[in-house]
C-alpha cells in the first residue's frame, strides 16, 4: 500500500466521518500536519474510536458555540468569545483524551492538539 493510501486509511480510522461531513472540505481537521501529528500518537485499535469521539466532541462543541453566538443579540467581539469557547472545548477534549491515552502518548497528543489549534486559528 503506498504512503498516500496509508494516510487516507489512517484518516478514516482516526477521525469520525461526521467531522469531515460537517466541515465540508475538511479544513483544519484534515490538514496534513494535523493528520501526521495524530498518527504520531501511536494509538491502539481500541483507542482510535475514542480519539475520534473526542475530536468529534471538540468539533460539535465549537459548532454549538458558534450557533449560540449567531443567535445572540450581542455580536460584539465575536472573535474573542469564540477563542474563549474554543479553549473551553479544548480543555474538555483534553480530559477525554487523558481518560484513555497512556502517559507516553499524552505529550504526542498535546502536539496534535496544538497543531490542530494553530490550524483552526488560521482559518
Amino acid at each position: 500500500m503506498n504512503r498516500a493510501k496509508l494516510i487516507a486509511f489512517a484518516l478514516l480510522a482516526l477521525v469520525n466521518a461526521s467531522v469531515l461531513a460537517a466541515d465540508g472540505q475538511g479544513g483544519a481537521w484534515t490538514d496534513p500536519e494535523v493528520l501526521k501529528a495524530a498518527l504520531a500518537i501511536g494509538m491502539t485499535d481500541e483507542q482510535k474510536p475514542k480519539f475520534g469521539e473526542g475530536v468529534t466532541g471538540l468539533f460539535n462543541c465549537r459548532m454549538e458555540a458558534l450557533k449560540r453566538m449567531m443567535k445572540g443579540r450581542d455580536n460584539v467581539d465575536l472573535e474573542r468569545k469564540m477563542k474563549s469557547k474554543t479553549n473551553a472545548c479544548l480543555r474538555k477534549m483534553d480530559r477525554t483524551m487523558a481518560g484513555f491515552l497512556t502517559e507516553e502518548q499524552l505529550p504526542k497528543y498535546e502536539i496534535y492538539r496544538d497543531t490542530l489549534t494553530s490550524r483552526l486559528q488560521a482559518m
